[in-house]
């Protein structure tokens, strides 16, 4: 780079990883469906209307509809209750003809989330959020992992940068991504620091200071800001907040984006690779029930 010229981060945009993965997904399916078998069937609940939850559905029917894949919504007032929910995940479990099932976060208040995912078989779970999924993980079987996780994983990998002996910052420590990412990085040799709420603001400014691959998986648009990235860093930006009807991320991108070697841009960064490693789940689930 010559002297005064700035370049900025590379975007780590997820569409073109998912294509090629989607053909994968499609080519299995087409096989499995010449020898007779059934296509894989995919079943969604649709908990509440947070427009998270609807978005994420959505897509997932527009994709099953493009892969050949069946796919069947349960509208929220079908699930009216807990013990209405739960009688309707034990029923898709024990229901041979249904390879997958997706809950769709958080739950209204007054659920239970516990008891409702204990209420499915692992085999279907394809949100990889049943105990027995995240179970595997730690005792690196790992099966269904959550998409999201890997999603931002594979985006990481990507990259071609070295991971090993690196240090990797994850600021947000839910079930579906944290957590898991965390399991995942540590696999890969990285050396890995969550930060949570108890982070405070001067701790998580040095923390994202040292590292090489930030992760923003709060939910709170703004909370990485773009100074404190450290140059050349990969950063993956899994928030996606509606702020005045349009979608924001966790890190505060254009400062970022002057510092970071690789950046994924929201929406557009792990969104679309999210979506298609749900399916890819399926197919896995499938097997697995097969065999």
């Amino acid at each position: 780079m010559r002297k005064g010229i700035k370049v900025e981060a590379k975007r780590l945009e997820g569409k073109g990883l998912a294509a090629d993965l989607q053909q994968k997904i499609l080519a299995k399916i087409r096989a499995l469906t010449a020898g007779g078998s059934p296509r894989p069937r995919l079943v969604a609940i649709q908990t509440s209307d947070n427009p998270s939850s609807v978005w994420y559905i959505n897509q997932q029917e527009k994709l099953a509809r493009k892969l050949g894949i069946d796919f069947q919504r349960i509208l929220p007032d079908q699930v009216k209750d807990e013990t209405a929910l739960i009688q309707k995940v034990r029923e898709i479990s024990a229901d041979r003809n249904i390879h997958g099932l997706f809950i769709s976060m958080p739950l209204p208040e007054g659920m239970d989330a516990d008891k409702v995912l204990l209420a499915m078989d692992p085999q279907k779970d394809v949100e990889g959020v049943h105990p027995t999924s995240l179970g595997l993980i730690v005792l690196r079987r790992g099966r269904l992992i959550p998409p999201t996780a890997f999603a931002a994983y594979t985006l990481i990998k990507s990259t071609g940068v070295m991971l090993r002996g690196k240090k990797a910052a994850i600021i947000g420590q839910s079930a579906i991504v944290g957590r898991p990412l965390q399991l995942l990085l540590g696999e890969a040799r990285v050396t890995t620091l969550v930060c949570n709420t108890g982070t405070s603001d001067e701790d998580l400014k040095k923390i994202i200071g040292a590292s090489e691959v930030v992760v923003a998986c709060a939910g709170k648009p703004g909370v990485v800001q773009g100074a404190w990235i450290k140059p050349g860093a990969v950063v993956i930006d899994v928030g996606t907040t509606e702020v005045n009807g349009k979608l924001q991320g966790d890190v505060q991108y254009e400062e970022a984006a002057k510092r970071a070697g690789f950046i994924t841009p929201v929406p557009g960064g792990v969104g679309p690779l999210t979506v298609t490693m749900l399916m890819e789940n399926l197919i896995l689930a499938y097997e697995w029930q097969q065999n």
